[in-house]
């Protein structure tokens, strides 16, 4: 069970401006910082205007600033749409999703440290975590600092699901052998992938990692007291992060995930797609698909992407016990009916998803082709709960040393 809601919940960003502990990592400091529409305080103040406000009286100065994929503000839709550089409050602000993945020499030429403030959502495919894997490569270097500012998981820190990344499908939205849900916070992770896997590189950075106070690692957001906004377009509500772990590898077919509509990635469908069969099929073939949720059929037209202003029938899945949901679970389970139901129509995108890749996008989005043979089934429906015990059982053993609640 989740614990209840706590008010004693301070913020590694808020910390570090305020108790002397932590401010030290600043003193004297020309800071860079990335961050973006989530990085707000306890009281919902934008992290960006709170630092500016502090520099004189702790004696730094903030001299850039860095935005992660989907643009300072969250105001780039599409997920291949890149955002240019600018300037917020005379502070240049260099768009880390743009020309460059990582920010360059010329953008740290003023910093001596950079403070990484990203909420992340917990999952492997989403891309803030190897954002700051990419600026502590580039920090290291340079030689310089890197100083993240921990933030909590928020579909909590205790359950791991989903498979585990196969190196080889090395992409942006998976650069580290983890399972799908990860249980980490971004300073837990900056920790492991600094420690445990040098970065990639074989280089680790001066790294500085500023805990939260008051987190319960079995906490949601919903248990937390804080005002939700949205890390990214397509995760408008707390719950969109709760399913995105299963309905995200829908992003690799031609059933729309939701996207276009105002519920992105708590449902899925397409015109050919009939609910009922679906759902009764998965009840014969793997009753568990559904645990902890409510699955109900549903209609949507989404506005734009796929099967744009076309009438789309599915799923909507809602979470009802978030500590018994397996997201994951449900949506391959969801992947694979569709697939055998409508083998004529349904198909897996065609590259090029990744630019550096011929890979299928399915296979970049899961780690590997596991998922996409399990789904066409070559695989027993039960050796995904075989594998994902195992992967999880991996990554708990590795994970171990990193954790910091």
């Amino acid at each position: 069970m989740s614990p209840p809601a706590t008010a004693t919940l301070h913020l590694g960003a808020t910390r570090v401006l305020t108790d002397p502990a932590f401010q030290r990592l600043l003193k004297g400091k020309r800071l860079g910082l990335v961050c973006h529409e989530a990085s707000v305080d306890e009281h919902c103040r934008p992290i960006v205007d709170v630092v500016l406000a502090r520099q004189q009286e702790l004696g730094f100065r903030l001299t850039a600033l860095f935005s992660p994929q989907h643009g300072f503000w969250g105001q780039d839709q599409d997920n291949m749409v890149e955002t240019p550089h600018a300037v917020w409050k005379g502070v240049p602000l260099y768009s880390l999703y743009s020309e460059t993945r990582r920010p360059t020499p010329a953008m740290l030429a003023d910093v001596d440290a950079v403070l990484v403030d990203l909420q992340d959502i917990g999952t492997r495919i989403y891309t803030f975590i190897y954002t700051a894997s990419h600026v502590m490569e580039a920090v290291a270097e340079l030689g310089k600092e890197v100083i993240v500012l921990d933030r909590p998981n928020p579909i909590g820190g205790v359950s791991i699901q989903g498979t585990t990344l196969d190196p080889a499908y090395r992409s942006f939205v998976g650069l580290y052998p983890m399972p799908t849900r990860h249980g980490m916070t971004i300073g837990e992770l900056a920790g492991w992938m600094n420690e445990r896997h040098e970065l990639n590189t074989g280089r680790r950075c001066r790294l500085h990692v500023v805990p939260m106070e008051g987190w319960d690692r079995r906490a949601y957001w919903h248990d937390l007291g804080l005002v939700f906004v949205m890390p990214s377009p397509n995760i408008p509500t707390a719950d969109s992060a709760v399913t995105f772990p299963g309905f995200v590898y829908f992003e690799g077919t031609n059933v729309s995930e939701g996207r276009g509509t105002t519920r992105p990635l708590e449902q899925c469908g397409a015109p050919f797609i009939e609910p009922e069969a679906l759902i009764a099929h998965l009840d014969r073939e793997y009753p568990p698909w559904r645990e902890g949720c409510c699955v109900r059929p549903t209609g949507f037209q989404p506005t734009f992407q796929k099967h744009a202003g076309k009438v789309c029938l599915g799923v909507f899945v809602h979470p009802l016990d978030r500590a018994q949901f397996n997201p994951v679970r449900t949506g391959l389970a969801l992947l694979r009916g569709i697939a055998a139901l409508h083998e004529d129509q349904f198909r897996w995108k065609q590259p090029p998803y990744d630019s550096e890749t011929e890979k299928l996008p399915i296979d970049v989005i899961a780690g590997g082709p596991w998922v996409r043979d399990w789904a066409e089934g070559r695989h027993a429906w039960g050796e995904l709960d075989e594998k994902e015990r195992a992967d999880a059982e991996a990554f708990a053993a590795e994970r171990r040393d990193y954790l910091l609640y």
